[in-house]
């Protein structure tokens, strides 16, 4: 969520407001999915309470916006495996389109259009999302090819989805015919991919993009979600990742084929970047002699607020936990008259002592700009949102796992460090961009890149620069 509002907007966290995947609302206690908004509900499909169905909670415009408002006639399109990427991709005024576990299909909300359009009938009338049922994730090249990676099932690999631990991995979900199970283990595999460069195409030529009759440019966002997937259930390092990457390889090269031949690549920008990295699974760091763990949330909201209780009596003093915030409960903090900076700094105290933890900061640390003069407390001090983030920021050391439980996933991505924030930024268009190899760029220069090229304002809340010197 985080990643994908960041990419268009050219904004940090702390203006855009998507703070995390989920966050906690300070005044009902409850929790809060980065796209939920209950206004709107999924079209021909049940919403359950935490879908992801508008913009709402991003509080800042993408580049598609000001596309938009400059080319009243321009079409904005993102599609994903997944909600939040679509929703965060599409800005404002685009139109997002999220694969759904439940059908299979690519569907959208109420908040972009009151029915779907005729192409997007025509395309699933006669269920295309079957066409993957029973196929295997087999290795595509040869054993030899993968020595890079690291062997098959490995003990701390996740079987989730049914998908098992090593190849060939099933994708039936456990189904005997097509259903729910199914196309959930489907977008958890290399076949995610290939259905949604099918679904690609077909928006392509529904929308006719890149035809535009008014010569203005639209453009197409596509967050290719199983990647992400394999790297939890399997590591970065894993033969599965390898494998998955060749493939979407693969993908690109469909696509790009397909583009010439509807658009002309002439006449395209392609960018390639990423929400996030990944991190090794610890195990995999571990046996490699790096200092690498799992911390369990839990545990450490029990063990600070036993700290706490013991130096100002019984309490729960931390609420709950949203990655990597804990929530301290300031209405307790008041009624025991104690001093909330203080209890805040006990707390601190306590935790930068804790296995696996790099470093805490307190909201009173954050909201007086009190903060250490290093690169991580500057990273933590973009990504926290004065009204929407938790008080005591954690950030775990390299190579240690925090999320959720110990087990949900073999590894994760959320930290501060290299292998987590450093991502590609590649660019093609021979019209505009300058062929190199170029450094010093980061993920909110892609935006305001964009929106030069195309000559619409940046975005409002936007903080990148322009990469000249990667322009003709």
């Amino acid at each position: 969520g985080v990643g994908h509002a960041t990419l268009l907007s050219c904004a940090h966290p702390y203006k855009h407001g998507v703070i995390g995947n989920d966050w906690i609302d300070r005044k009902t206690r409850e929790r809060v999915y980065s796209t939920q908004d209950n206004r709107y509900k999924y079209l021909d499909e049940e919403t359950s309470k935490h879908a992801g169905t508008s913009p709402f909670n991003i509080k800042v415009a993408a580049v598609g916006d000001e596309l938009k408002y400059a080319n009243s006639q321009s079409k904005v399109i993102a599609i994903a495996g997944k909600d939040r990427s679509a929703i965060g991709l599409a800005g404002q005024n685009g139109t997002a389109y999220m694969h759904s576990t439940k059908t299979g299909r690519f569907i959208t909300s109420n908040y972009y259009m009151p029915d779907y359009p005729e192409w997007w009938k025509a395309y699933y009338k006669d269920k295309p999302q079957d066409k993957y049922f029973g196929q295997q994730w087999t290795l595509l090249l040869p054993e030899e090819a993968y020595a890079r990676s690291a062997p098959d099932d490995r003990p701390w690999s996740t079987n989730y989805k049914g998908l098992g631990t090593k190849f060939p991995h099933p994708i039936s979900g456990g189904a005997n015919e097509p259903s729910k199970s199914y196309y959930d283990a489907m977008i958890w595999s290399p076949y995610g991919d290939n259905l949604m460069l099918d679904f690609a195409k077909a928006a392509i030529k529904g929308e006719n993009l890149g035809n535009n009759p008014a010569g203005v440019p639209d453009l197409l966002a596509l967050s290719w979600t199983s990647h992400d997937y394999a790297n939890h259930l399997f590591g970065p390092e894993s033969r599965q990742s390898h494998d998955q990457t060749v493939r979407l390889d693969r993908v690109f090269a469909e696509l790009f084929e397909f583009l010439d031949q509807e658009v002309g690549l002439d006449n395209v920008i392609i960018t390639l970047s990423a929400d996030h990295g990944f991190m090794n699974i610890p195990e995999f760091s571990a046996s490699r002699n790096l200092d690498a763990g799992r911390i369990d949330p839990e545990k450490l909201i029990e063990a600070t607020n036993t700290a706490l209780s013991e130096k100002y009596g019984e309490g729960k003093y931390i609420m709950t936990w949203w990655n990597p915030t804990l929530y301290l409960d300031y209405d307790l903090v008041d009624s025991k008259n104690l001093d909330r900076e203080a209890v805040e700094n006990t707390a601190q105290r306590f935790l930068r002592s804790y296995p696996g933890v790099e470093a805490v900061f307190t909201r009173t640390q954050l909201e007086e700009g009190r903060m250490p003069n290093t690169k991580l407390a500057k990273q933590v001090t973009l990504a926290w949102h004065q009204q929407i983030s938790g008080d005591i920021v954690i950030m775990n050391k390299p190579n240690w796992y925090l999320f959720a439980k110990p087990t949900a996933y073999a590894s994760t991505h959320g930290s501060p460090w290299s292998y987590d924030t450093i991502v590609p930024l590649v660019m093609y268009g021979p019209k505009w961009i300058k062929a190199g190899k170029y450094g010093d760029s980061e993920t909110v220069d892609l935006a305001r890149t964009l929106a030069f090229i195309l000559n619409v304002r940046p975005p409002n809340g936007c903080e990148g620069r322009v990469l000249s010197e990667a322009l003709q």
